[in-house]
Protein backbone atom coordinates (compact mmCIF):
# COMPACT_ATOMS: atom_id res chain seq x y z
CA UNK A 1 0.00 0.00 0.00
CA UNK A 2 1.69 3.69 -1.00
CA UNK A 3 0.40 6.19 1.33
CA UNK A 4 0.62 10.30 1.24
CA UNK A 5 4.07 11.82 1.54
CA UNK A 6 5.85 8.50 0.48
CA UNK A 7 7.76 8.87 -2.59
CA UNK A 8 9.02 5.85 -5.08
CA UNK A 9 11.46 5.35 -8.15
CA UNK A 10 11.47 3.16 -11.28
CA UNK A 11 14.50 2.86 -13.24
CA UNK A 12 13.97 0.85 -16.50
CA UNK A 13 17.16 -0.30 -18.19
CA UNK A 14 15.91 -1.30 -22.15
CA UNK A 15 18.18 -3.02 -24.75
CA UNK A 16 16.31 -3.28 -28.28
CA UNK A 17 17.64 -4.74 -31.83
CA UNK A 18 15.35 -4.84 -35.02
CA UNK A 19 15.97 -7.00 -37.66
CA UNK A 20 14.08 -6.13 -40.86
CA UNK A 21 14.18 -8.39 -44.62
CA UNK A 22 14.10 -5.60 -46.62
CA UNK A 23 16.05 -4.78 -49.71
CA UNK A 24 18.80 -3.47 -47.68
CA UNK A 25 18.35 -5.90 -44.18
CA UNK A 26 18.18 -3.02 -41.97
CA UNK A 27 19.35 -2.86 -38.85
CA UNK A 28 18.53 -0.95 -36.09
CA UNK A 29 19.58 -0.60 -32.32
CA UNK A 30 18.12 1.29 -29.21
CA UNK A 31 19.18 1.62 -25.74
CA UNK A 32 16.92 3.44 -23.71
CA UNK A 33 17.86 4.31 -19.53
CA UNK A 34 15.05 5.87 -18.08
CA UNK A 35 14.34 7.03 -14.46
CA UNK A 36 11.02 7.87 -13.03
CA UNK A 37 10.53 9.27 -9.55
CA UNK A 38 6.88 9.10 -8.22
CA UNK A 39 5.49 11.25 -5.06
CA UNK A 40 1.99 10.35 -3.67
CA UNK A 41 0.15 13.33 -3.10
CA UNK A 42 -3.10 11.82 -1.71
CA UNK A 43 -5.38 8.89 -1.74
CA UNK A 44 -8.76 9.26 -2.72
CA UNK A 45 -12.16 7.71 -0.87
CA UNK A 46 -11.78 5.19 -3.78
CA UNK A 47 -8.57 4.06 -3.17
CA UNK A 48 -7.25 5.74 -6.60
CA UNK A 49 -3.73 7.33 -6.05
CA UNK A 50 -2.76 10.20 -6.97
CA UNK A 51 0.81 11.11 -7.80
CA UNK A 52 3.52 13.63 -9.23
CA UNK A 53 5.80 12.19 -12.01
CA UNK A 54 9.20 13.75 -13.13
CA UNK A 55 11.88 12.46 -15.03
CA UNK A 56 15.37 11.93 -14.38
CA UNK A 57 19.17 10.95 -15.44
CA UNK A 58 17.90 10.26 -18.96
CA UNK A 59 19.94 8.27 -21.62
CA UNK A 60 18.97 7.28 -24.93
CA UNK A 61 20.41 5.79 -28.01
CA UNK A 62 19.56 5.01 -31.65
CA UNK A 63 21.62 3.64 -34.53
CA UNK A 64 20.55 2.92 -37.67
CA UNK A 65 23.06 3.20 -40.54
CA UNK A 66 20.87 2.13 -43.54
CA UNK A 67 18.54 4.81 -42.33
CA UNK A 68 21.72 7.19 -41.74
CA UNK A 69 20.33 8.07 -38.03
CA UNK A 70 22.98 8.08 -35.25
CA UNK A 71 21.64 9.59 -32.00
CA UNK A 72 23.09 9.22 -28.61
CA UNK A 73 22.40 11.66 -25.61
CA UNK A 74 25.38 10.44 -23.96
CA UNK A 75 28.07 11.94 -26.37
CA UNK A 76 27.18 15.63 -26.18
CA UNK A 77 27.47 15.98 -29.94
CA UNK A 78 23.75 17.25 -30.28
CA UNK A 79 23.37 20.51 -28.57
CA UNK A 80 19.49 20.32 -29.68
CA UNK A 81 19.11 16.41 -28.05
CA UNK A 82 21.26 17.60 -25.01
CA UNK A 83 18.64 20.44 -24.49
CA UNK A 84 15.37 18.59 -24.96
CA UNK A 85 16.11 15.95 -22.27
CA UNK A 86 16.99 18.43 -20.23
CA UNK A 87 14.24 20.25 -20.60
CA UNK A 88 11.99 16.78 -20.04
CA UNK A 89 13.90 15.93 -16.87
CA UNK A 90 12.52 19.95 -15.01
CA UNK A 91 9.79 18.93 -16.35
CA UNK A 92 6.67 17.22 -13.70
CA UNK A 93 3.19 15.53 -14.32
CA UNK A 94 0.58 14.02 -12.83
CA UNK A 95 -0.81 10.66 -12.62
CA UNK A 96 -3.72 8.96 -10.98
CA UNK A 97 -4.21 4.77 -10.92
CA UNK A 98 -5.75 2.07 -8.92
CA UNK A 99 -4.52 0.13 -6.54
CA UNK A 100 -3.84 -2.48 -8.38
CA UNK A 101 -1.65 -0.13 -10.51
CA UNK A 102 -3.87 0.34 -13.53
CA UNK A 103 -3.71 3.99 -14.98
CA UNK A 104 -6.37 6.36 -14.39
CA UNK A 105 -5.47 9.44 -16.07
CA UNK A 106 -2.28 11.08 -17.14
CA UNK A 107 -1.93 14.76 -17.05
CA UNK A 108 0.97 17.18 -18.44
CA UNK A 109 3.33 15.27 -21.05
CA UNK A 110 1.62 15.66 -23.81
CA UNK A 111 1.62 19.34 -23.17
CA UNK A 112 5.08 19.49 -23.00
CA UNK A 113 5.77 17.58 -26.19
CA UNK A 114 3.34 20.02 -27.67
CA UNK A 115 5.29 22.98 -26.61
CA UNK A 116 8.87 21.52 -27.69
CA UNK A 117 7.28 21.17 -31.51
CA UNK A 118 7.05 25.16 -31.21
CA UNK A 119 10.29 25.60 -30.16
CA UNK A 120 12.86 27.38 -33.20
CA UNK A 121 15.13 25.47 -34.76
CA UNK A 122 17.85 26.07 -37.06
CA UNK A 123 17.30 22.37 -38.65
CA UNK A 124 13.97 21.71 -38.69
CA UNK A 125 14.05 18.11 -40.13
CA UNK A 126 16.56 17.28 -37.45
CA UNK A 127 14.13 19.20 -34.56
CA UNK A 128 11.72 16.26 -36.40
CA UNK A 129 14.05 13.13 -36.29
CA UNK A 130 14.81 14.48 -32.21
CA UNK A 131 10.77 14.75 -31.49
CA UNK A 132 9.91 11.60 -32.66
CA UNK A 133 12.44 9.50 -31.08
CA UNK A 134 12.09 11.38 -27.22
CA UNK A 135 8.20 11.30 -27.36
CA UNK A 136 8.59 7.45 -28.98
CA UNK A 137 10.55 7.15 -25.87
CA UNK A 138 8.91 9.24 -23.24
CA UNK A 139 5.82 10.48 -24.64
CA UNK A 140 2.23 9.71 -22.97
CA UNK A 141 2.41 6.03 -24.93
CA UNK A 142 5.37 5.10 -23.87
CA UNK A 143 4.90 5.69 -20.34
CA UNK A 144 1.28 4.43 -20.35
CA UNK A 145 3.46 1.43 -22.12
CA UNK A 146 5.90 0.93 -18.91
CA UNK A 147 3.40 1.38 -16.38
CA UNK A 148 1.66 -0.85 -18.11
CA UNK A 149 3.90 -3.59 -18.09
CA UNK A 150 5.52 -3.03 -14.67
CA UNK A 151 3.43 -1.65 -12.52
CA UNK A 152 -0.05 -2.70 -13.57
CA UNK A 153 0.84 -6.62 -11.93
CA UNK A 154 -1.48 -7.14 -9.21
CA UNK A 155 -5.31 -8.59 -10.14
CA UNK A 156 -8.29 -6.83 -9.59
CA UNK A 157 -9.65 -9.51 -7.17
CA UNK A 158 -6.97 -10.67 -3.95
CA UNK A 159 -5.94 -13.09 -3.07
CA UNK A 160 -5.82 -15.04 -6.00
CA UNK A 161 -3.00 -17.25 -7.25
CA UNK A 162 -3.22 -16.71 -11.09
CA UNK A 163 -4.74 -14.07 -13.15
CA UNK A 164 -5.27 -11.97 -16.46
CA UNK A 165 -4.48 -8.31 -17.28
CA UNK A 166 -5.58 -7.11 -20.74
CA UNK A 167 -3.38 -4.19 -20.87
CA UNK A 168 -3.12 -1.96 -24.22
CA UNK A 169 0.81 -1.84 -25.32
CA UNK A 170 2.54 0.52 -27.75
CA UNK A 171 5.11 -1.10 -30.11
CA UNK A 172 6.35 1.81 -32.38
CA UNK A 173 3.44 4.06 -31.98
CA UNK A 174 1.33 1.05 -32.54
CA UNK A 175 -1.59 0.69 -30.19
CA UNK A 176 -1.58 -3.19 -29.85
CA UNK A 177 -3.51 -5.48 -27.19
CA UNK A 178 -1.36 -7.35 -24.90
CA UNK A 179 -2.55 -9.94 -22.50
CA UNK A 180 -0.82 -10.24 -19.58
CA UNK A 181 -1.19 -13.80 -17.65
CA UNK A 182 0.73 -13.49 -13.86
CA UNK A 183 1.41 -16.67 -11.49
CA UNK A 184 1.90 -16.06 -7.59
CA UNK A 185 5.09 -18.38 -7.09
CA UNK A 186 6.19 -16.86 -3.74
CA UNK A 187 5.30 -15.43 -0.32
CA UNK A 188 7.64 -14.04 2.08
CA UNK A 189 7.48 -11.53 4.92
CA UNK A 190 10.26 -9.44 2.26
CA UNK A 191 8.82 -9.88 -0.83
CA UNK A 192 6.10 -11.09 -2.84
CA UNK A 193 7.43 -13.22 -6.12
CA UNK A 194 5.57 -13.40 -9.33
CA UNK A 195 6.34 -14.81 -13.12
CA UNK A 196 4.44 -13.96 -16.29
CA UNK A 197 3.89 -14.47 -19.91
CA UNK A 198 2.28 -11.80 -22.47
CA UNK A 199 0.77 -12.51 -25.79
CA UNK A 200 0.77 -9.93 -27.87
CA UNK A 201 -1.17 -9.28 -31.03
CA UNK A 202 -2.74 -6.55 -33.15
CA UNK A 203 -6.82 -7.04 -33.67
CA UNK A 204 -6.41 -5.68 -37.27
CA UNK A 205 -3.57 -4.47 -39.84
CA UNK A 206 -2.55 -1.17 -39.58
CA UNK A 207 -2.29 0.50 -42.60
CA UNK A 208 0.19 3.31 -43.20
CA UNK A 209 2.54 5.15 -46.08
CA UNK A 210 5.58 4.83 -45.88
CA UNK A 211 9.34 5.12 -47.57
CA UNK A 212 8.35 1.68 -49.41
CA UNK A 213 4.99 3.34 -50.61
CA UNK A 214 1.12 2.20 -49.05
CA UNK A 215 1.63 -0.43 -46.66
CA UNK A 216 -0.05 -2.78 -43.85
CA UNK A 217 1.27 -4.17 -41.06
CA UNK A 218 0.62 -7.17 -38.61
CA UNK A 219 2.08 -7.37 -35.57
CA UNK A 220 2.23 -10.35 -32.86
CA UNK A 221 4.97 -11.24 -29.66
CA UNK A 222 5.31 -12.55 -26.67
CA UNK A 223 7.00 -11.50 -23.40
CA UNK A 224 8.05 -12.63 -20.05
CA UNK A 225 8.06 -11.65 -16.89
CA UNK A 226 9.91 -12.23 -13.18
CA UNK A 227 8.88 -9.72 -10.97
CA UNK A 228 9.95 -9.35 -7.19
CA UNK A 229 8.00 -6.73 -5.18
CA UNK A 230 8.34 -5.39 -2.23
CA UNK A 231 5.62 -7.18 0.29
CA UNK A 232 4.95 -3.98 2.60
CA UNK A 233 4.08 -1.52 -0.28
CA UNK A 234 3.56 -3.75 -2.79
CA UNK A 235 6.16 -1.80 -5.03
CA UNK A 236 8.61 -3.37 -7.71
CA UNK A 237 11.93 -4.23 -6.28
CA UNK A 238 13.29 -5.76 -9.96
CA UNK A 239 11.81 -7.29 -12.83
CA UNK A 240 13.46 -9.02 -16.28
CA UNK A 241 11.54 -9.22 -18.70
CA UNK A 242 12.11 -9.86 -22.53
CA UNK A 243 10.26 -9.52 -25.24
CA UNK A 244 10.15 -10.57 -28.82
CA UNK A 245 7.78 -8.99 -31.38
CA UNK A 246 7.17 -9.48 -35.27
CA UNK A 247 6.01 -7.06 -37.53
CA UNK A 248 4.78 -8.50 -41.41
CA UNK A 249 4.56 -5.78 -43.90
CA UNK A 250 2.81 -5.85 -46.89
CA UNK A 251 3.18 -3.90 -49.46
CA UNK A 252 -0.31 -2.70 -51.02
CA UNK A 253 0.97 -0.04 -53.64
CA UNK A 254 4.78 1.40 -54.66
CA UNK A 255 6.53 2.66 -57.47
CA UNK A 256 9.69 -0.16 -57.14
CA UNK A 257 8.32 -2.73 -54.96
CA UNK A 258 5.64 -5.75 -55.98
CA UNK A 259 2.40 -5.15 -54.79
CA UNK A 260 1.55 -8.14 -51.82
CA UNK A 261 5.47 -8.32 -50.86
CA UNK A 262 5.75 -9.89 -47.61
CA UNK A 263 8.27 -8.08 -45.50
CA UNK A 264 9.06 -9.54 -41.93
CA UNK A 265 10.91 -7.68 -39.37
CA UNK A 266 11.85 -9.25 -36.20
CA UNK A 267 12.45 -7.36 -32.31
CA UNK A 268 14.29 -8.33 -29.45
CA UNK A 269 14.04 -6.50 -26.11
CA UNK A 270 15.51 -7.02 -23.12
CA UNK A 271 14.21 -5.28 -20.07
CA UNK A 272 15.67 -4.65 -16.49
CA UNK A 273 13.86 -2.62 -14.45
CA UNK A 274 14.94 -1.62 -10.70
CA UNK A 275 12.38 0.04 -7.94
CA UNK A 276 12.16 1.16 -4.49
CA UNK A 277 11.68 3.88 -2.38
CA UNK A 278 12.99 7.50 -1.90
CA UNK A 279 14.34 8.53 1.08
CA UNK A 280 14.89 11.98 -0.31
CA UNK A 281 12.76 13.04 -3.70
CA UNK A 282 13.98 15.24 -5.97
CA UNK A 283 12.31 18.84 -6.21
CA UNK A 284 9.31 17.53 -7.91
CA UNK A 285 6.54 20.28 -7.44
CA UNK A 286 2.88 19.12 -6.39
CA UNK A 287 0.39 20.34 -8.00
Amino acid sequence: MLHPGESYFLESDLQQNTHSESIDNQEISFYNLTRMEFIVNSVDSAGQIHMSVRYRDLLISMLAPQLNIDISSASGKNKMLSEMVDMLELHSFQMVMTPAGKMVSLNGLDDFFVSLTSKPAADSSEQEVILKTLEEAYGSDAFHSLINLFVYVYPVIQPMSNWTNDITYYFNTKAVKMVNRFYLTKSTREAVVIQGLGMLNAMKEFEETTGMGEVKSAVSGSQTYDFRMDRESGWLDRCISRQRVKIETTIVRSSYLPAGLRIPSYTETTFEVIGGRLEKVSDIQEP
